[in-house]
C-alpha cells in the first residue's frame, strides 16, 4: 500500500507545512509514503492523477482546506485503486465537519484508517463530495476569500460577512429549473444540491444529508426580502428547513438543470466556482472510496439512524 501526501502550504492563516512534514516522516516510519508541496493552483489536481495512474493501491491524503480536498478529489475521481482522506488545515474545513468529533489530525491513526464508498456531485466535467450551490449563498461563497485573510476572522466569520457584503447586491434570481423533470422555474434565494452536509464555515442547509444513500438533497429557499433574512439564514444555516415553511422546497433528486434568466451566472462546487449560463448538477455514475479514523463511521452510522428515526416522528 503506497501512501502520497499532497499538501497545500498555504491553507489557513498559518504556514506549517514543515510541521506537517515532520508529523508525516514520524508517523509513516516504516511505511511507503512520499509528500509533494503544491506550487500553484491545480497543482493537487495534477499530482494526485499522476500518482494514481500507476494503478497500484493507494491511499491520497489532501492536507488543506475544502479547496484541497477539491482539488485533490478531482485528480483520483474514476481511479478505483485510489481512496481517499483529507487532513483538515484549511479556514473552514465543512467536510469533515460530517465525523462529528474524529480527529483527522492525527496522521498515525489516519494510515490505519476504514474506508467506506461515498456519492460525489457531478458538473460540467467537475466533481464535488459535499454541497453544490447555486443564488445567494453561491455570490457569498465566491467573494468568502476576500474576507478570509483579515485578522481575527474565522471561516464561518468570513461568511457572514461575505453574506452582508452580498446583501446589497440582490437576494434572489431568477431561474429556470428541472429536478428530475419536474419544471421548477421562478424566482429563488438560495439553491443548494448536497451530498454531505456542511459549508461556508459551518452553515448546514440539510443536517439529516446522507453521502451514501444513492440520492442528491435539493433544498430550494424561494425569493426572500432583506427583512426576513436574519430570521430565514439562521434556520437555514442551522439545517431548520421544516421551520421555513413555503419558503423552502426540499426534494431528494438525482439531477438538477439549472438556468440563470438574463445574465451568467455562478455555481458553488464545494468552494470552486463555475461561471456559466446554465448547468446540469447531478449524481455522479462514480462513486469515491474515502477513509476515516477508526470508528468515525461507526459513529456517523448511529447519527444516520438517530436522524431518520427523528424524520419517522416528524413524518408520522
Amino acid at each position: 500500500m503506497k501512501h502520497f501526501f499532497i499538501i497545500n502550504p498555504k491553507a489557513g492563516k498559518k504556514n506549517g507545512a514543515q510541521k506537517l512534514l515532520d508529523a508525516i516522516k514520524s508517523a509513516m516510519h516504516g511505511r511507503d509514503y512520499s509528500t509533494h508541496v503544491t506550487t500553484c493552483a491545480g497543482d493537487a489536481t495534477d499530482a494526485a492523477r499522476a500518482f494514481v495512474e500507476s494503478g497500484e493501491e493507494c491511499r491520497i491524503y489532501a492536507c488543506g482546506g475544502d479547496g484541497t480536498l477539491s482539488e485533490v478529489l478531482n485528480g483520483v475521481a474514476g481511479h478505483q485503486n485510489a481512496a481517499l482522506t483529507v487532513i483538515p488545515r484549511g479556514t473552514a474545513n465543512d467536510f469533515v465537519r460530517l465525523f462529528g468529533d474524529a480527529d483527522f489530525g492525527d496522521v498515525a491513526a489516519l494510515a490505519d484508517g476504514e474506508e467506506r464508498s461515498l456519492d460525489l456531485i457531478e458538473t460540467e466535467g467537475m466533481y464535488a463530495i459535499d454541497i453544490c450551490s447555486v443564488g445567494f449563498d453561491a455570490r457569498t461563497a465566491r467573494d468568502v476569500h476576500r474576507f478570509s485573510k483579515l485578522p481575527l476572522v474565522t471561516g464561518f466569520g468570513a461568511f457572514t460577512i461575505s453574506a452582508i457584503y452580498n446583501l446589497f447586491k440582490g437576494l434572489w434570481s431568477e431561474f429556470t429549473l428541472e429536478a428530475d423533470g419536474e419544471r421548477l422555474d421562478g424566482k429563488y434565494s438560495l439553491i443548494c444540491v448536497a451530498n454531505a452536509r456542511h459549508y461556508g464555515g459551518g452553515y448546514m442547509p440539510m443536517g439529516d444529508a446522507n453521502p451514501m444513500d444513492g440520492v442528491l438533497d435539493l433544498l430550494l429557499i424561494k425569493k426572500m426580502s432583506r427583512l426576513r433574512v436574519p430570521t430565514l439564514l439562521k434556520k437555514y444555516k442551522e439545517g431548520r428547513y421544516r421551520e421555513l415553511g413555503d419558503f423552502a422546497v426540499r426534494k431528494a433528486v438525482r439531477e438538477v438543470k439549472v438556468g440563470f434568466v438574463g445574465r451568467d451566472g455562478v455555481v458553488n462546487m464545494d468552494g470552486e466556482m463555475i461561471h456559466t449560463a446554465a448547468a446540469t448538477i447531478r449524481l455522479a455514475p462514480i462513486k469515491q472510496r474515502f477513509f476515516a479514523p477508526r470508528g468515525a463511521w461507526d459513529a456517523l452510522d448511529r447519527e444516520l439512524e438517530s436522524k431518520k428515526r427523528e424524520n419517522e416522528r416528524i413524518h408520522v
